[in-house]
Protein backbone atom coordinates (compact mmCIF):
# COMPACT_ATOMS: atom_id res chain seq x y z
CA UNK A 1 0.00 0.00 0.00
CA UNK A 2 2.65 2.66 0.62
CA UNK A 3 5.52 3.11 -1.64
CA UNK A 4 9.16 2.84 0.20
CA UNK A 5 11.25 5.34 -0.51
CA UNK A 6 14.98 4.64 -1.51
CA UNK A 7 17.98 6.68 -1.50
CA UNK A 8 17.95 9.54 -3.95
CA UNK A 9 20.45 8.51 -7.28
CA UNK A 10 20.54 12.90 -7.62
CA UNK A 11 23.51 13.98 -6.03
CA UNK A 12 23.10 17.28 -6.92
CA UNK A 13 22.05 19.39 -3.72
CA UNK A 14 20.78 21.96 -5.97
CA UNK A 15 17.94 19.29 -7.38
CA UNK A 16 17.76 16.64 -5.40
CA UNK A 17 14.80 18.27 -3.21
CA UNK A 18 12.55 17.96 -5.93
CA UNK A 19 12.79 13.88 -5.79
CA UNK A 20 11.43 13.53 -1.86
CA UNK A 21 8.02 12.64 -1.43
CA UNK A 22 4.97 15.22 -1.37
CA UNK A 23 6.95 17.69 -3.47
CA UNK A 24 4.54 17.45 -5.87
CA UNK A 25 1.17 17.62 -3.68
CA UNK A 26 2.95 20.78 -1.70
CA UNK A 27 4.18 22.35 -5.01
CA UNK A 28 0.22 22.51 -6.03
CA UNK A 29 -0.81 23.44 -2.72
CA UNK A 30 1.14 26.56 -3.15
CA UNK A 31 -0.39 27.19 -6.26
CA UNK A 32 -3.58 26.77 -5.35
CA UNK A 33 -3.16 28.72 -1.55
CA UNK A 34 -1.47 31.51 -3.88
CA UNK A 35 -4.61 31.85 -6.15
CA UNK A 36 -6.79 31.63 -2.52
CA UNK A 37 -4.63 34.78 -1.70
CA UNK A 38 -4.64 36.51 -4.81
CA UNK A 39 -8.55 35.78 -4.65
CA UNK A 40 -8.69 37.36 -0.96
CA UNK A 41 -6.21 40.42 -1.27
CA UNK A 42 -7.25 42.24 -4.65
CA UNK A 43 -10.90 41.15 -4.83
CA UNK A 44 -10.71 39.90 -8.00
CA UNK A 45 -13.14 37.52 -10.02
CA UNK A 46 -11.76 33.94 -10.12
CA UNK A 47 -10.58 34.09 -13.49
CA UNK A 48 -8.52 36.84 -12.68
CA UNK A 49 -7.24 35.55 -9.84
CA UNK A 50 -5.94 32.19 -11.56
CA UNK A 51 -4.44 34.51 -14.56
CA UNK A 52 -2.18 36.21 -12.25
CA UNK A 53 -1.31 32.95 -10.29
CA UNK A 54 -0.57 31.85 -13.80
CA UNK A 55 1.57 34.56 -14.90
CA UNK A 56 3.08 34.50 -11.34
CA UNK A 57 4.17 31.15 -12.16
CA UNK A 58 5.31 31.80 -15.65
CA UNK A 59 8.01 34.66 -14.59
CA UNK A 60 8.88 32.92 -11.00
CA UNK A 61 9.32 29.56 -12.69
CA UNK A 62 11.04 30.69 -16.07
CA UNK A 63 13.58 32.76 -13.79
CA UNK A 64 14.78 30.02 -11.30
CA UNK A 65 14.03 26.76 -13.58
CA UNK A 66 15.34 27.83 -17.26
CA UNK A 67 17.01 31.28 -17.02
CA UNK A 68 19.81 31.11 -13.64
CA UNK A 69 22.58 28.90 -14.29
CA UNK A 70 24.45 27.05 -11.59
CA UNK A 71 24.20 25.87 -7.62
CA UNK A 72 23.79 27.75 -4.85
CA UNK A 73 26.72 25.23 -3.47
CA UNK A 74 30.45 25.17 -3.63
CA UNK A 75 30.91 21.77 -2.95
CA UNK A 76 30.02 20.55 -6.82
CA UNK A 77 33.47 22.50 -7.85
CA UNK A 78 31.69 24.57 -10.92
CA UNK A 79 30.44 21.38 -13.05
CA UNK A 80 26.88 22.70 -13.17
CA UNK A 81 27.83 26.38 -13.64
CA UNK A 82 26.62 26.20 -17.63
CA UNK A 83 23.35 24.52 -16.43
CA UNK A 84 20.17 25.86 -15.47
CA UNK A 85 18.07 24.55 -12.71
CA UNK A 86 15.80 22.59 -15.42
CA UNK A 87 19.15 21.13 -17.08
CA UNK A 88 20.34 19.34 -13.96
CA UNK A 89 17.19 17.73 -12.59
CA UNK A 90 17.33 13.51 -13.11
CA UNK A 91 20.64 14.38 -14.03
CA UNK A 92 19.76 15.70 -17.38
CA UNK A 93 17.72 12.75 -18.30
CA UNK A 94 14.82 13.53 -20.03
CA UNK A 95 10.79 12.56 -20.22
CA UNK A 96 10.96 11.82 -16.41
CA UNK A 97 8.21 11.70 -14.09
CA UNK A 98 9.62 14.79 -12.72
CA UNK A 99 9.92 16.66 -16.01
CA UNK A 100 6.55 15.79 -17.35
CA UNK A 101 4.84 17.16 -13.68
CA UNK A 102 6.53 20.42 -13.97
CA UNK A 103 5.69 20.26 -18.00
CA UNK A 104 1.57 19.74 -17.01
CA UNK A 105 1.36 22.13 -14.67
CA UNK A 106 1.41 25.05 -16.32
CA UNK A 107 -0.79 23.64 -19.24
CA UNK A 108 -2.82 23.01 -16.03
CA UNK A 109 -2.12 26.24 -15.07
CA UNK A 110 -3.33 27.59 -18.51
CA UNK A 111 -6.15 25.67 -18.93
CA UNK A 112 -7.34 26.99 -15.66
CA UNK A 113 -7.15 30.40 -16.53
CA UNK A 114 -8.04 30.49 -19.95
CA UNK A 115 -11.45 28.43 -18.68
CA UNK A 116 -12.42 31.01 -15.87
CA UNK A 117 -12.05 34.18 -18.30
CA UNK A 118 -14.54 32.58 -20.33
CA UNK A 119 -11.08 32.80 -23.34
CA UNK A 120 -11.80 36.20 -23.21
CA UNK A 121 -8.90 38.83 -24.37
CA UNK A 122 -6.90 40.18 -22.84
CA UNK A 123 -6.43 37.14 -20.15
CA UNK A 124 -6.64 34.93 -23.05
CA UNK A 125 -3.35 37.28 -24.73
CA UNK A 126 -1.46 36.92 -21.63
CA UNK A 127 -2.23 33.47 -20.84
CA UNK A 128 -1.37 31.94 -24.49
CA UNK A 129 2.47 33.35 -24.69
CA UNK A 130 2.99 32.41 -21.05
CA UNK A 131 2.35 28.83 -21.74
CA UNK A 132 3.67 28.41 -25.01
CA UNK A 133 7.41 29.60 -23.70
CA UNK A 134 6.76 27.63 -20.72
CA UNK A 135 6.17 24.67 -22.96
CA UNK A 136 8.73 25.02 -25.57
CA UNK A 137 11.67 25.50 -22.83
CA UNK A 138 10.96 22.42 -21.42
CA UNK A 139 11.05 20.53 -24.73
CA UNK A 140 13.80 17.76 -24.75
CA UNK A 141 14.86 19.18 -27.87
CA UNK A 142 15.71 22.53 -25.99
CA UNK A 143 17.95 20.77 -23.60
CA UNK A 144 21.27 23.11 -23.47
CA UNK A 145 19.84 25.12 -26.57
CA UNK A 146 20.15 29.31 -26.33
CA UNK A 147 18.11 31.01 -28.80
CA UNK A 148 20.20 33.16 -30.49
CA UNK A 149 22.23 33.10 -28.02
CA UNK A 150 21.05 34.78 -25.24
CA UNK A 151 21.66 33.42 -21.63
CA UNK A 152 24.63 31.57 -23.41
CA UNK A 153 27.84 31.33 -21.62
CA UNK A 154 30.89 33.34 -24.15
Amino acid sequence: MYVRAGPTTDLNKNTEWFTYPGVWTTYILIVFFSWLIVLSLFGSSPGTAWTIVHLSHFFVTYHFFHWKKGTPFADDQGIYNGLTWWEQIDNGKQLTRNRKFLTVVPVVLYLIASHTTDYQNPMLFFNTPAVFVLVVAKFPNMHKVRIFGINADH
